[in-house]
């Protein structure tokens, strides 16, 4: 099988089965017994990017065609991924995980896994949107119903904020599409997450551009001791068989990926240090010290020391019992030793006094721990006043608002990363369930959004809004300017909405006129209109003139009632100027 591979094309898999270093590792297995799928994925799934590099005129060249597995011919593995060039990937993972179990940077974390799950009217938290494509409802409705069977394998709802906090903390995040070997036309059945630590993507070239496909290295345990691993087996996967999605951000040498809480790693080191050195100088200045200053009178030095040593050995003793020595002893105190000071007091002196040390003065202040505290959060680009939990948004300030702007613009991005790699898994969906190319589609006209936070865009444009009426009500006080050329330049109305307005305008005003007919004349004001016999009384009623003039017409029609803009509207035309 891998001979008639090699025959055939020259991807991924021939620069592996060529150069790869290890002697283990056989691929006739890999194709009949770990992976049996490869080949079904490698037939499906989207080429693009690598068509692209093939017409480029800067990756276009032996040197970056060069597959990874050619360049590291008598390494090990660890050289052979190139993506991870450091050996103790695991290593690392643990770093962060520890990390992320620190409470600052847990809060933070869990601040913005819960910006990113947001859920719309219709319940649903990612949607299918159509771009540049001329295709029928009925196709786009099948389409929409492969995509809700598709996006119901990841349960974004119980899980999604366990898929975007892995991504903060690892860097990567994989999952596997599961088919049927017998019915691959159902396209994809489910997908199951696999362990970052464990699997790894190849690169086809130098510059990390282009993933060929991922190396997974499954563990086999040794029956007899199950806690021991006995060895890997590492299993080649075609890139259409892994949705991989990572966080976008290289290392210093573009080698790895690394995890968004990486740019907190100063801050965080930072942050623990200065808690435990607060915490231990708490520890050493909370005590309030003795100092007892001793009368040695005109003692000479010798004997002045050896008088306070005497009396110190006193008081750094207390009286125990000591069943070895049957009776009570002289034991050492260490307590009495840290709690006092001794100083020899002269003739002359006022004689042997003892006083008071305090304990540390300043032990109440925190503002440098609070600085690293904010630190963090601006590491992890989490807003600073979301810090005090009793802080509300009443009377927000422009400085908090563009804050919490940006920090739901960073959620954006991260909704995008991960939306691109359910992307790449839906369109091979589509192309085992040979819809994708039956209904003439390109990777660009399939676009899935996740339903972005609201509460801030929502405040954003309500004070563009009130903006916007504070200039129209400055101007349009102004006898100079016209209150429909006001509501046209600066509060952005069409022509039909300055209809509409208008139409709802005389709507109100009749609607008073009604309400005050009713407060005058009762609920049946309307039969008082006519006097009874149709009798001419001599003079005519409020507003005189024709009955149905009088009363108000039906509410609707009119330019207000059209839902929309009509087909062809004609726009407002100048009032003819006076003839002077």
């Amino acid at each position: 099988m891998a001979e008639q591979y090699k025959k055939g094309q020259s991807g991924f898999l021939k620069n592996l089965v060529n150069k790869l270093p290890y002697q283990s590792l056989d691929f006739n297995k890999v194709l009949g017994d770990l992976n049996p799928k490869y080949n079904t994925f490698e037939e499906t799934g989207m080429r693009r990017v690598e068509a692209l590099a093939k017409n480029s005129i800067f990756y276009n060249n032996d040197f970056n065609n060069t597959g990874t597995g050619q360049i590291a011919v008598n390494g090990n593995y660890n050289s052979l991924v190139y993506a991870n060039v450091e050996e103790n990937k695991g290593g690392r993972m643990r770093d962060y995980r520890i990390m992320a179990a620190f409470s600052e940077i847990s809060d933070a974390l869990d601040e913005i896994c819960d910006e990113c799950i947001n859920k719309d009217e219709s319940g649903n938290i990612i949607n299918l949107k159509f771009k540049n494509v001329e295709i029928d409802e009925e196709k786009q409705q099948v389409i929409k119903e492969e995509f809700e069977k598709y996006i119901q394998y990841f349960d974004l709802e119980k899980k999604g904020f366990e898929y975007f906090r892995q991504i903060l903390i690892e860097g990567e995040l994989y999952f596997e599409h599961i088919i049927h070997k017998g019915y691959t036309n159902d396209g994809i059945l489910g997908a199951v997450i696999l362990p970052s630590d464990l699997i790894d993507p190849i690169y086809d070239n130098i510059q990390n551009m282009i993933i060929k496909g991922y190396i997974l290295r499954k563990p086999i345990f040794d029956p007899n001791k199950p806690e021991k691993i006995e060895k890997f087996d590492f299993i080649p996967m075609d890139e259409n068989q892994v949705s991989y999605i990572n966080s976008g951000i290289w290392n210093q040498d573009k080698t790895f990926r690394l995890p968004f809480i990486e740019n907190a790693r100063r801050a965080y080191r930072q942050l623990s240090l200065v808690e435990d050195a607060i915490v231990i100088y708490r520890l050493v200045r909370a005590p309030e010290r003795l100092v007892f200053n001793v009368d040695v009178g005109n003692m000479a030095p010798p004997k002045a020391e050896a008088y306070l040593r005497k009396l110190i050995q006193e008081y750094w003793s207390k009286k125990t019992f000591d069943t070895n020595q049957s009776g009570q002893v002289q034991k050492f105190n260490p307590q009495s030793m840290l709690d006092s000071f001794w100083f020899a007091k002269r003739a002359g002196s006022e004689g042997t006094s003892v006083s008071q040390l305090q304990g540390g003065a300043n032990l109440g202040e925190l503002a440098d721990l609070m600085y690293f505290v904010n630190k963090l959060y601006k590491a992890l680009k989490v807003p600073t006043n979301r810090l005090n939990p009793e802080s509300g948004f009443d009377g927000m300030c422009e400085s908090i608002l563009r804050e919490e702007l940006k920090f739901a613009k960073f959620i954006i991005r991260l909704q995008q990363q991960f939306a691109s790699g359910l992307k790449n898994g839906f369109i091979t969906h589509l192309k085992l369930k040979e819809l994708f190319d039956s209904y003439d589609l390109t990777p660009q006209n399939i676009h899935l959004e996740f339903n972005v936070p609201t509460n801030f865009y929502e405040l954003r444009e309500s004070q563009k809004l009130e903006l916007k009426a504070q200039n129209f009500n400055a101007l349009a006080s102004n006898e100079f300017v016209a209150a429909t050329y006001a509501q046209k330049r600066y509060l952005g109305w069409n022509d039909i909405d300055v209809k509409a307005n208008r139409e709802f305008l005389r709507k109100d005003a009749e609607l008073q006129w009604e309400l005050q007919q009713i407060g005058s004349g009762g609920p049946n004001w309307r039969d008082q209109l006519q006097p009874a016999g149709g009798e001419d009384t001599g003079g005519d009623l409020p507003g005189a003139g024709d009955v149905s003039a009088e009363t108000p017409p039906d509410f609707g029609g009119g330019p207000a009632d059209v839902g929309g803009e009509p087909a062809a509207e004609p726009a407002l035309e100048p009032e003819p100027a006076p003839e002077v």
